[in-house]
């Protein structure tokens, strides 16, 4: 804890050190007078070497300036134009036309489709709608599999919950933010990643270590950030679908439509569905549940010179159903029951923002952004019924401006959420309501090499009283292409028992916690990040290394090692800690083709009911590598994708009371193994028609429940799972659209 205070105060020292304008990045789209995305579009910041260029969307993210400033916009058949910007802008969407007669130009070499910028004090992994395209990516947890900064793991056998891991810790620990506004809290946690489908993203920024202050105190390990397509630059008609042979379809629509410059709307259309019923490993239960998704989004944006908004409704059904396969649900005999799965979850989402940009002091700005949603489930579990709903409401005021002079960055502002339960577990009543109002300060500055961002939050939780937050990133850049991060900060979380922790009903296990006893989660985060740009064979390649620590002051321990038979809930007494260190390199060693090597080591500590040394916690690989290699032929029309997942041995948690033969294959350390997959892509004018494999290899965990011959047994565990259970599988999909007129 001394090295946490230690680099929070050198960060906070280096305050008055520092000079320049803000490192914030400015997101931007560039289109044509037919409203079709401009991909490879030069932009840059006129009189400097700050540039960038278009993706196959058509966006784009360059530092922003610290005072007003001109952006160069330059594309091959188009006369070059110039747009004035101004420091309080987040985003621009341009327009060009003329065309003129211009040589031809040959574009050699460009950014990758996920990279690490060298201008932000923030460690921020941006994702681009181009890296999505090299995987199926029907969901968002589906979008991180080529990623080297986030992990996406399977929580049991039966319920096929997902949920990412970052810095070695579980997701929960990492802020899921949509749009900059936190996204399923609460009972919408379980399955989050599977309400965003993936051709809806437009492009995520993950954030590591300590980050802004300005959504909330929550992000321990992160945040995750995921933008959506806009009506404005989303094709008038987009169609994407998509199968595989586990008999899984899917299918999306985009409708958009410009009604005047300022005025735009869009409706997203989804729909998927699982129906296959196998079992593979023979254990009597489904590997994959059966599913149907229902999900739609409608958005409006009206933007002026002034002033923007938007407000956007969500509504989603999702109905899952698992368990024993049918030829045990058929069984006559009423003595020998079958165990079923059944989730069902009804979810509406109102959101939106408002911008304003006239004020009469230059480079400030206003900025609302607001949402509320409702959630309804009801889960069976065997035996077991877990029902819930949940009122959400959120509300975040923002204040831009800048003091003395523009190289002096201050954002000011306070937030609100309000979170209503009715929770029950069989009869057990977990029902709250929690408010937490909040009010903070960010500074930024950089001075030449240097960069800070460092803010400041107060918080008042209705249970637990008033904490403070901060925050602080410093970044020094040696040379354009090289910059060392430096971080730190605390978080603080409500934990939510039984919604992040459903895969614990897919056992026979007792829940033991007395809810009023438990405290508010926090933890300290402090971490190094170093990004290197450089030219390997005279070929563009890349080096990121991370490290970084995250120390719970207190944390809610889930327990499933201490007492047979049951799952204790309770405040930490010890340590608990994570040590995570991240090697990343690229490289395009031809034109067309590069590849991408990642090592991940994450040493991930918990102390059981205070008594001994903090021990590795359960089902937690401490090695885990990643491989991507790509290829785009020079005419665009083909792309060839793999990525190869190298996870190693994970240790099983303890199994006391439980005899030996029903866990000989639950003992001691999973084996390490590889999931290889691969994905072909044909480009046409208006088509995209890929084709793809999963798990290529074939590689299966055979042994995936304890005692699974007797559900309703006090043994069943379908916790403890460490490798994919579904086999080979291939897909195929297409995308379609019309181009705006």
């Amino acid at each position: 804890m001394k090295a946490l205070t230690s680099i929070i105060i050198l960060i906070f020292i280096s305050f008055s050190a520092l000079q320049s304008q803000s490192a914030k990045q400015l997101y931007g789209n560039v289109f044509n007078e037919k409203g079709e995305s401009l991909i490879g579009a030069t932009v840059q910041w006129m009189d400097t070497e700050t540039g960038t260029v278009t993706d196959e969307k058509g966006d784009f993210w360059i530092q922003k300036m610290g005072q007003p400033a001109y952006l160069v916009i330059q594309f091959v058949g188009y006369e070059p134009m110039q747009v004035e910007m101004f420091p309080e802008e987040d985003s621009v969407f341009i327009k060009i036309e003329g065309i003129t007669e211009l040589e031809t130009v040959v574009v050699a070499e460009h950014r990758g489709d996920a990279f690490t910028s060298t201008l932000d004090p923030l460690n921020i992994e941006q994702i681009t709608s181009c890296e999505l395209k090299k995987a199926a990516c029907c969901n968002l947890a589906e979008s991180f599999e080529t990623s080297g900064s986030v992990d996406v793991m399977r929580q049991d056998a039966v319920t096929s919950a997902t949920e990412i891991q970052m810095l070695g810790l579980r997701g929960i620990y990492s802020q899921l933010l949509v749009e900059k506004r936190p996204a399923f809290t609460g009972l919408g946690s379980p399955l989050a990643l599977e309400y965003i489908p993936g051709t809806w993203v437009g492009g995520i920024q993950v954030s590591k270590g300590a980050s802004t202050v300005q959504n909330g105190p929550q992000a321990i390990t992160g945040q995750i950030n995921t933008e959506l397509v806009k009506p404005f630059n989303d094709k008038p008609l987009f169609i994407n679908l998509f199968g595989s042979t586990t008999e899984r379809g899917e299918v999306n629509v985009h409708l958009n439509k410009k009604w005047t410059e300022q005025l735009s709307s869009g409706l997203l259309l989804h729909g998927s569905t699982a129906q296959g019923e196998f079992d593979r490993n023979g254990d009597g239960f489904i590997d994959q549940p059966k599913k149907t998704t229902l999900d739609a989004l409608w958005r409006n944006y009206y933007v002026t010179e002034k002033f923007s908004t938007q407000f956007n409704v969500q509504v989603l059904s999702d109905e899952r159903e698992s368990g024993q396969v049918a030829a045990f649900q058929n069984k006559p005999d009423p003595q020998f029951p079958t165990y079923k799965i059944d989730q069902q979850n009804r979810r509406v989402d109102v959101f939106g923002k408002f911008g304003y940009i006239g004020f009469a002091k230059p480079e400030t700005s206003m900025g609302f952004i607001y949402s509320g949603s409702f959630h309804d489930m009801k889960n069976t579990f065997g035996n077991t019924r877990y029902n819930g709903q949940q009122v959400n409401f959120y509300t975040n005021l923002i204040y831009a401006t800048f003091l003395g002079t523009t190289d002096h960055k201050l954002n000011v502002g306070g937030s609100f959420q309000y979170d209503d339960y009715e929770e029950f577990l069989n009869e057990a009543d977990f029902s709250r309501r929690e408010t937490m109002p909040g009010a903070f300060a960010e500074y930024g500055h950089t001075a030449g090499k240097f960069g800070l961002m460092a803010g400041l939050r107060i918080d008042h939780h209705n249970r637990y009283g008033t904490f403070v937050t901060p925050r602080a990133n410093l970044k020094y850049n040696f040379n354009d292409n090289t910059i060392l991060r430096m971080s730190g900060g605390r978080g603080v979380r409500t934990a939510q028992i039984l919604s992040e922790n459903i895969a614990v009903m897919a056992s026979n296990r007792q829940f033991v916690v007395d809810q009023s006893a438990l405290d508010i989660e926090d933890a300290w985060n402090a971490g190094l990040n170093f990004t290197k740009n450089f030219r390997l064979g005279g070929k563009s390649a890349s080096l990121v290394a991370d490290f970084y620590h995250t120390e719970f002051v207190n944390q809610v321990v889930m327990d499933v090692e201490s007492e047979h038979g049951k799952v204790l809930f309770y405040n930490l007494d010890g340590r608990s800690y994570s040590n995570s260190l991240l090697v990343l390199g690229t490289w395009a060693p031809l034109r067309g083709f590069d590849m991408k090597l990642v090592y991940k080591l994450n040493d991930v500590k918990v102390t059981y009911n205070g008594t001994g040394d903090p021990v590795q916690r359960p089902m937690m690989a401490r090695h885990r590598g990643l491989v991507t290699l790509n290829y785009e032929t020079p005419d665009k029309k083909w792309m060839f994708n793999s990525y190869t997942q190298l996870i190693s041995k994970q240790r099983f948690a303890h199994a006391h009371g439980v005899p030996s033969e029903l866990v000989e294959n639950f003992t001691g350390e999973a084996p390490a193994y590889a999931v290889l997959n691969a994905q072909v892509t044909r480009r046409f004018k208006n088509l995209e028609v890929y084709v793809g494999g999963e798990n290529l290899t074939d590689y299966r965990q055979q042994n995936a429940i304890v005692d699974w011959q007797n559900p309703f047994g006090e043994y069943f565990d379908a916790m403890q799972v460490w490798g994919p259970l579904v086999g080979a599988r291939a897909y195929v999909g297409l995308r379609m659209w019309l181009d705006a007129k």
